[in-house]
C-alpha cells in the first residue's frame, strides 16, 4: 500500500523538479508554446501546468511601459530639416500577436523607432516650419500619434500616448533662419525709409507748392494795388493839371490885360469867348460890389 502512495508523491515531485508547474502573476501575459507554435496564452493570474521539455513559458509585461526614441530629422513641407524628440507609452494587450511578431523587448524597441520615424516622416511633410510656430503643433502631434496606433496594433501592443518633447532645427538651420531673419529685417527698414524718404519729399513739395502759391497770391495783390494807387494818382494829377491849365489861362489874360493894352487900342473880339469872358466876368464881379 505504501508503494503505492510513495508513486504519486514521486511523481508529484519530479514535476515540481521539472517545473511542471508554472505562476502567472497579475501583472504578466503567459505564452506557452511547444515546438515555436504557440499553444496556451494566460492574462489572468494564477497557477498552471506545462508539460515538462515540451511547453515553454514566455512572460511579458501588463503594465505601462515608456519608450524614449532617439531625435529623428525629418523634412518638411518647406524644405526645412527639423529634428523631432518623441515619446512613448504603451502597454502590450494582444501577447500573442506581441510574441509572434516582436518577441523580445530589444526587437519591439528598434520596431517601435521604425514606426514612430515613419509617421513622424509622413506627418511632417504635409506641414510647414510656419505651421509648427502658429499653433499646428498639437495637431502635428494627434496625427502622428493616430498612425503610429494604427501601426503598433499589428504588433499586439496599445500606445497610450505619442508626444513630441520638441521641435528642434539643425545648426545649419539656424544659421540659414536667422540671415533670412536679417536679410527681413533689412527689407523692411529699407521699405520704412524708402516710404519716410517719399513722404518727406511729398510734405516739401506741397509746402514749396503752397510757398509759392501765397507768394504769386501777395504779388498779384501787391499789383493790383499799386495799379490802383497809379489809376487814383493818375486821376488826381489830371484833376490838378486840369485846374492849373485854367488858373494859368486867366494869368495870362491878366498879365496881357496889364501890359498889352496901350491906349486908344481897339479890339475886335467875341463878347462870349477869348480875352473878354474874363473882362465880362470881371465887370460883373465889380458891378456886384
Amino acid at each position: 500500500m505504501k508503494k503505492y502512495i510513495a508513486i504519486p508523491v514521486v511523481l508529484l515531485a519530479l514535476a515540481v523538479f521539472f517545473g511542471a508547474f508554472y505562476i502567472v502573476p497579475t501583472n504578466e501575459h503567459a505564452v506557452v508554446t511547444q515546438f515555436g507554435k504557440i499553444v496556451r496564452v494566460h492574462s489572468t493570474p494564477g497557477v498552471h501546468v506545462k508539460i515538462p521539455f515540451l511547453d515553454v513559458v514566455y512572460s511579458y509585461p501588463k503594465w505601462l511601459q515608456e519608450h524614449d526614441s532617439p531625435p529623428v530629422e525629418s523634412v518638411l513641407g518647406d524644405k526645412r530639416n527639423v529634428a523631432f524628440d518623441t515619446f512613448l507609452l504603451y502597454k502590450i494587450d494582444d501577447p500573442a500577436t506581441f510574441h509572434t511578431i516582436i518577441g523580445t523587448q530589444e526587437t519591439l524597441g528598434q520596431r517601435i523607432d521604425d514606426v514612430i520615424f515613419g509617421s513622424i516622416r509622413v506627418v511632417a511633410g504635409l506641414y510647414t516650419y510656419d505651421d509648427i510656430l502658429s499653433g499646428k503643433r498639437e495637431e502635428i502631434i494627434a496625427q502622428t500619434l493616430n498612425r503610429v496606433k494604427v501601426q503598433a496594433q499589428t504588433m499586439g501592443i496599445e500606445v497610450v500616448l505619442s508626444a513630441i518633447r520638441n521641435f528642434t532645427l539643425p545648426e545649419q538651420n539656424i544659421q540659414a533662419i536667422y540671415s533670412n531673419m536679417k536679410s527681413e529685417r533689412v527689407r523692411i527698414a529699407q521699405r520704412i525709409l524708402s516710404a519716410g524718404t517719399a513722404e518727406a519729399n511729398r510734405i516739401t513739395a506741397e509746402a514749396d507748392r503752397k510757398a509759392q502759391e501765397l507768394i504769386s497770391s501777395a504779388v498779384k495783390k501787391n499789383q493790383t494795388l499799386r495799379g490802383e494807387g497809379d489809376k487814383e494818382a493818375q486821376i488826381i494829377i489830371s484833376d490838378a493839371m486840369g485846374n492849373a491849365y485854367t488858373l494859368y489861362e486867366q494869368m495870362k489874360a491878366v498879365e496881357f490885360f496889364q501890359k498889352g493894352i496901350q491906349e486908344n487900342t481897339v479890339f475886335v473880339v467875341d463878347p462870349k469867348e477869348g480875352l473878354l469872358k474874363y473882362l465880362k466876368g470881371y465887370q460883373n464881379d465889380a458891378s456886384e460890389k
